[in-house]
């Protein structure tokens, strides 16, 4: 295949083709060596994790197609081949989860739509790298804050005890620990995504108007919130 064929792969064929890739990376694991297929065990598992999510994407995207959501010529944008390549890569080299794969996929169909961001912004990229690089852990404890707010459920006073802000994430998040909220705390507030520790024992957050969220992990929130509201509408 030359390389104007390939420029003119839709990303529903991309998707095609890789799905079809990777089974035959899992029949040929299959069919080796038992002495090889069992040191391939978890790349197997991974391949096949893989292959389903993108069986996801690839229904979701024709979907918005055919409903006229994406424009048919935006997957030609500088901004959809970079997004896309994102999901590639972090199904392809990443070990892939089910929660950080729908944010990705989120994000991706947001941009697409190009209802809340143009073609021409370089945020959904940002947005892609930045939860890609993500743990699920941190992702949850993420999502849960953005919860809070949006369900009118979080103090809305401006200094809180970082104490009370880990048990209200926990007891909102799947996480039931504070001390495993906490873990998870610390590379958010790196990302910054969300406000630093205040006091000098560290025992005090400012809440700021998002419980604790940045600007920035408000907007990554408000991003995959959007998709969210376009399928419910």
């Amino acid at each position: 295949m030359t390389a104007h064929q390939e420029d003119q792969l839709t990303t529903g064929d991309i998707i095609h083709r890789t799905i079809i890739e990777i089974t035959e990376g899992i029949t040929g694991i299959a069919a080796s060596e038992r002495r090889d297929w069992t040191r391939s065990i978890g790349y197997l598992l991974q391949r096949v994790r893989s292959g389903r999510f993108l069986e996801t994407l690839k229904e979701e995207w024709e979907a918005y197609r055919e409903k006229g959501r994406v424009k048919d010529d935006y997957m030609w944008t500088e901004q959809h081949r970079e997004c896309f390549q994102e999901m590639l890569d972090f199904l392809d080299d990443d070990s892939p989860d089910q929660l950080r794969f729908s944010v990705l996929k989120k994000i991706l169909l947001t941009a697409a739509t190009e209802t809340i961001s143009s073609r021409e912004s370089l945020l959904p990229q940002q947005y892609m790298k930045i939860c890609r690089a993500l743990s699920s852990g941190e992702a949850i404890v993420l999502l849960a804050a953005h919860g809070l707010v949006k369900r009118g459920t979080a103090p809305n006073h401006t200094r809180y005890g970082a104490t009370e802000w880990l048990k209200a994430i926990a007891d909102a998040s799947t996480l039931d620990y504070p001390e495993l909220v906490e873990i998870h705390e610390r590379g958010l507030i790196e990302k910054n995504l969300v406000t630093e520790r205040t006091l000098r024992d560290r025992s005090g957050i400012v809440m700021g108007e998002h419980f604790r969220l940045t600007d920035l992990g408000w907007g990554i929130c408000q991003f995959i919130e959007a998709h969210d509201q376009q399928a419910d509408g």
